[in-house]
């Protein structure tokens, strides 16, 4: 567990330990209220996604700004934050097969509303026997995905969980939401055909069932699609988004209104070559699994490498900095969950001041 040494309230952001991650609690702020807002015009909600923070105060103004219920990648993340959002419900993106997982699932729904994945039919089943043996009603939703890369059923598969879902007397079919892709390749081109096999799967399922509403939400999923009428022109009436919150680079090369909210703070260990320093935030400092972070304060520098406890920032060719022993750098994550998920403790700071220190919950929660 990361052990700070807590600076007074007050203590400019660059006299912070290093490495630490700063959130500035205005673009938090700002970054919240215009996702939510610009959604909401275009006919849609939000559905914050918690792993995307895994902060009670960052919730908060989620809350504050309307979201519409929230997301979690895990049980164990929904529990962490059952206490906090008991009317609004949580959707675990998840599936629960094994009896262990589907029985917590039960029990948190005595707790919380809770909705959980299920694409076949051994996890509907376990699901349904926790549920009776709990007494509880478990929501259950279909993962629909739009190729083979990802967890999810194809969209033509679709309803037939759905019905079994609906047959078992203790849960409730909830409705769909994009399952992610695992792999990293066109993120936009990867939105679209999640778009497309969304709506499939949502009008093959209203084919088959009588009633005009037969599921309660269809759910988009990626924070670039904020805002976007191709959403509710899919079908969805919500959107699964984390990293608008805090902002990281791979949102913000896509949306650059989102501005970066949350950053690490380094500091220049060692120069021993001209254009090249050492800082003291490494992999473990900043989770490279999706790439590198970008520095954020120094024009024509780039992290280049990075071992475990230190980063390599390199200036381009032929341009020239001023970088000393002691400097302080600051880096935008590449991807803020990763991030987020190696920290105890976020720093709020206003107008360049600490004015708070927030403590992570659910980190470590796989299960």
């Amino acid at each position: 567990m990361e052990r700070p040494s807590f600076k007074p309230i007050g203590t400019p952001a660059e006299q912070l330990d290093t490495p630490a991650l700063v959130v500035d609690v205005d673009v938090l702020e700002e970054n919240v209220r215009k996702v939510h807002d610009d959604s909401r015009a275009a006919g849609f909600g939000v559905v914050p996604a918690l792993n995307a923070h895994l902060s009670a105060e960052v919730v908060r103004v989620q809350i504050r700004h309307g979201a519409d219920g929230f997301a979690a990648s895990t049980i164990a993340q929904a529990e962490a934050f059952a206490a906090l959002i008991p009317s609004r419900g949580v959707l675990i993106q998840n599936l629960a097969v094994s009896p262990a997982d589907a029985d917590r699932a039960a029990r948190l729904a005595l707790k919380t509303h809770i909705t959980i994945g299920a694409d076949s039919p051994a996890a509907v089943d376990a699901l349904a026997e926790a549920a009776n043996r709990w007494r509880a009603e478990v929501g259950v939703a279909v993962p629909i995905r739009a190729n083979s890369r990802s967890i999810g059923v194809a969209p033509q598969d679709a309803a037939e969980i759905a019905e079994l879902v609906g047959r078992a007397d203790s849960l409730a079919f909830a409705g769909f939401f994009s399952a992610p892709p695992l792999t990293l390749g066109d993120r936009d081109a990867d939105s679209s055909a999640a778009l497309a096999a969304l709506r499939d799967a949502a009008e093959r399922c209203a084919a088959r069932v009588e009633e005009n509403s037969p599921f309660a939400f269809v759910s988009a999923r990626d924070s670039a699609l904020y805002g976007e009428t191709a959403v509710a022109g899919a079908g969805a009436d919500s959107l699964i988004a984390g990293s608008y919150a805090l902002g990281d680079r791979r949102l913000t090369e896509r949306r650059p209104e989102i501005r970066p909210a949350a950053r690490i703070l380094a500091t220049v260990m060692s120069e021993q070559e001209p254009g090249l320093a050492w800082l003291d935030a490494g992999q473990k400092a900043t989770s490279i699994d999706t790439g590198l972070p970008l520095v954020d304060n120094i024009p024509n520098a780039a992290i280049t490498r990075m071992s475990a406890e230190h980063g390599c920032m390199e200036l381009a060719e032929g341009a020239s900095w001023d970088v000393r022993l002691g400097d302080k750098v600051w880096l935008i994550p590449h991807d803020i969950a990763n991030t987020a998920n190696v920290y105890d403790y976020i720093h709020a700071v206003q107008n360049g001041k600490l004015v708070d220190v927030w403590r992570t919950a659910g980190r470590g929660g796989y299960g």
